[in-house]
């Protein structure tokens, strides 16, 4: 049995103790937040015992950080300090410099410190990674995320850290990259707007070029009436297209292909987004028994990455350079607005 113990009782907690229930195994005596309060109507629904966030770990070997990302550092090291594995949900923390904290901690104490991209564990993207294989040399990729502006936990408070570009914008990488392959990012530009009383970005496009001087882009928004969550590859040979949302598709040259599904009473978006195959592959480290999992390494890159954007929509649009090696004690937000 892996014991684990859920940081965060608000939507991200939510989906992860979902995943928890489907992973053979895997048990959550633990849910923690700032004050034991907010964390007692999740603990009562799944029969755990709610704590203080301070109380961690606990009875549990493992800890899933689903805090605000501001908060992640700071209960990251902590653990990973004492030799406890993390799963820290995206973004990977605040600043570049909490992100470096973070990995340092793990690389001193050997604890697994493993990153919460669960997009990269969807079973549609493997399919559409598999299939993309067959157009060689890409000349056109784009990843679009668009969706309403959330309104719940920390969403709907000031946002310091960074907006739509921080919280959907490391998914948007994540799968750029991977539909890239071995392709290596040189350099990016951005444009971000805002609408928010807080000035927080509620939508932006970045341009991100590789060194085979493919332009790639992702475009990211909070003002758009629906959900939708795709990506496109294509060569003179043929397209990729994957949807994860509003429903989960696959297409080839305009025709559906096979995409995993599984019959469950639990919700699927648990299954057809990868937080299942996310939190098994991380019970699995836990348990020592090797697995598949997304280090907190990559991670630091995406925020790297996510900052030179915000940078380069200070400057206009102006090109960055990758890898970024700008200001790591400042949010993304600052980059942008100084």
């Amino acid at each position: 049995m892996t014991r684990l113990a859920i940081a965060g009782a608000g939507w991200a907690g939510r989906v992860h103790t979902l995943a928890a229930s489907a992973v053979s195994g895997a048990t959550v005596p633990l849910i923690a937040t700032r004050s034991v309060g907010s964390a007692e109507v999740l603990a009562s629904e799944i029969g755990a015992r709610p704590v203080t966030a301070d109380q961690l770990p606990g009875s549990a070997e493992a800890v899933v950080v689903a805090t605000p990302p501001p908060d992640h550092a700071a209960l990251a090291v902590r653990l990973l300090s004492a030799g406890t594995a993390v799963l820290i949900e995206k973004p990977l923390a605040a600043t570049l410099t909490e992100a470096d904290a973070i990995v340092a901690a793990a690389e001193a104490t050997g604890a697994a410190a493993c990153y919460a991209e669960n997009l990269l564990f969807a079973p549609a993207l493997d399919v559409a990674v598999n299939r993309r294989v067959a157009l060689g040399a890409i000349d056109h990729l784009e990843v679009r995320m668009a969706q309403p502006m959330p309104t719940w936990g920390h969403f709907a408070e000031p946002l310091t850290a960074g907006g739509v570009l921080f919280d959907l914008g490391v998914h948007a990488l994540a799968v750029l990259l991977v539909l890239a392959r071995d392709d290596e990012p040189v350099a990016l530009r951005a444009r971000l707007g805002s609408s928010r009383d807080d000035g927080a970005d509620d939508v932006g496009r970045v341009e991100v070029r590789f060194a085979s001087d493919l332009i790639a882009s992702i475009d990211v928004s909070w003002n758009s009436d629906v959900i939708e969550w795709s990506a496109e590859a294509s060569s003179p040979t043929g397209v990729v297209r994957v949807d994860f949302q509003p429903d989960v598709t696959v297409e080839v040259n305009g025709t559906s292909v096979p995409v995993p599904h599984v019959d469950s009473e639990i919700d699927a978006r648990i299954f057809d987004l990868g937080y299942h195959a996310q939190l098994e592959g991380f019970c699995s480290v836990v348990a020592r028994r090797g697995g598949r999992v997304c280090p907190a390494g990559f991670g630091r890159s995406m925020l790297e990455m996510v900052c030179a954007a915000y940078v380069s929509a200070g400057r206009d649009g102006d090109e960055v350079l990758l890898p970024y090696d700008g200001p790591r004690d400042v949010t993304p937000l600052q980059l942008w607005r100084g």
